[in-house]
C-alpha cells in the first residue's frame, strides 16, 4: 500500500511539474506573440527606407493595367559614355538595367522576363536536370516563358557644362560654377520583335538639370535632392537620378506609342 501511495505521489509530482512547465512555456510564447504583434504594429516607426521615385513615377502609377500583357525580355542597358572618375571608376550608374526593370514593373503593362541573370536560371534548371536536388523541388524543365519583344539600349551621353566658369562644383573633375551647375545625360532605347527581328520602337531621350547652390559645396537638384560635391571628386547621385527619370519616361512613351 505504501508503495502504491509513494508511486502515486511521484507521478502526481511529475504531472504538476510538467503542467507548470507547459503553462510557463505557454505564457512565454504568449508574451513573445504579443511582443511580435506590437513590433509589427510599429513598423512605420521602425522602417527607415523611402520609396526611390522620380516625378515620372506617378505617370507609370496612373496607367491602367491591361488584361493581357505582352512578354518583354530585358537585356543589358549599357553605359557607353566612357566617362571615368579620376579614381578610374565609372561616373554614370551601372544599374540602368535594374532601373529599367523597376520602371517596367511600375507601369504594370508587361510580363517582364529577366534575361540579364539568365545564367542563374539555367543553373537552377541544370541542377534539376542533373538530379542534384530533391525530387519534386526546383523548376519544371521546358516551361520558361518566351518573349514577344526585347528591350535593350545604352546610356549614350553624359556631360557637364564647362562654360559656366568658377570652381564651386565639379562632377568627375569637370565643369563648375559658383552659382549653379548644369548636368545632362541621354539614353537610347529600342524594342525588337522577337519573331521578325524588326526594331518596332526606338527613342533617344536627353535630360538636363540645373543645380542651385545652397551652400559652400552643396547644390540642390530637382527639389530637395541635395548633393554634395567636393573639389576634384565627382559624385554621381544627380546623374543616377537623371537616368532613372529618363528610363521611366521612356516606358511611359512606350506605352503611349500603342505598338503592342
Amino acid at each position: 500500500m505504501k508503495k502504491v501511495i509513494k508511486t502515486t505521489v511521484i507521478l502526481l509530482s511529475i504531472f504538476l511539474i510538467a503542467t507548470t512547465v507547459v503553462v510557463a512555456d505557454d505564457n512565454k510564447e504568449g508574451k513573445i506573440d504579443e511582443m511580435m504583434e506590437e513590433i509589427l504594429a510599429s513598423s512605420e516607426d521602425i522602417l527607415s527606407s523611402t520609396a526611390n521615385v522620380t516625378p515620372a513615377t506617378q505617370l507609370l502609377a496612373a496607367l491602367p493595367e491591361p488584361a493581357e500583357k505582352p512578354k518583354i525580355a530585358v537585356y543589358n542597358i549599357y553605359d557607353k559614355t566612357g566617362q571615368l572618375k579620376d579614381v578610374n571608376c565609372s561616373v554614370v550608374t551601372q544599374g540602368a538595367t535594374d532601373m529599367m526593370i523597376t520602371a517596367l514593373q511600375r507601369s504594370r503593362q508587361f510580363r517582364i522576363l529577366d534575361r540579364v541573370n539568365f545564367n542563374n536560371f539555367i543553373n537552377e534548371q541544370n541542377l534539376k536536370s542533373q538530379d542534384r536536388i530533391i525530387t519534386g523541388d526546383g523548376p519544371d524543365i521546358g516551361k520558361m516563358s518566351g518573349a514577344d519583344y526585347i528591350i535593350s539600349g545604352a546610356i549614350t551621353e553624359y556631360q557637364v557644362d564647362k562654360n559656366t566658369g568658377g570652381i564651386g562644383l565639379k562632377i568627375a573633375g569637370k565643369g563648375g560654377s559658383k552659382k549653379y551647375a548644369r548636368a545632362s545625360c541621354a539614353v537610347d532605347l529600342r524594342v525588337t520583335d522577337t519573331t521578325t527581328g524588326e526594331v518596332v520602337w526606338s527613342r533617344s531621350l536627353k535630360k538636363e538639370i540645373l543645380g542651385e547652390k545652397v551652400g559652400l559645396q552643396l547644390f540642390s537638384f530637382m527639389g530637395d535632392n541635395v548633393v554634395e560635391f567636393e573639389s576634384g571628386k565627382g559624385m554621381q547621385e544627380v546623374i543616377n537620378l537623371v537616368v532613372r527619370t529618363l528610363l521611366e519616361e521612356a516606358v511611359f512613351k512606350l506605352y503611349k506609342s500603342d505598338i503592342f
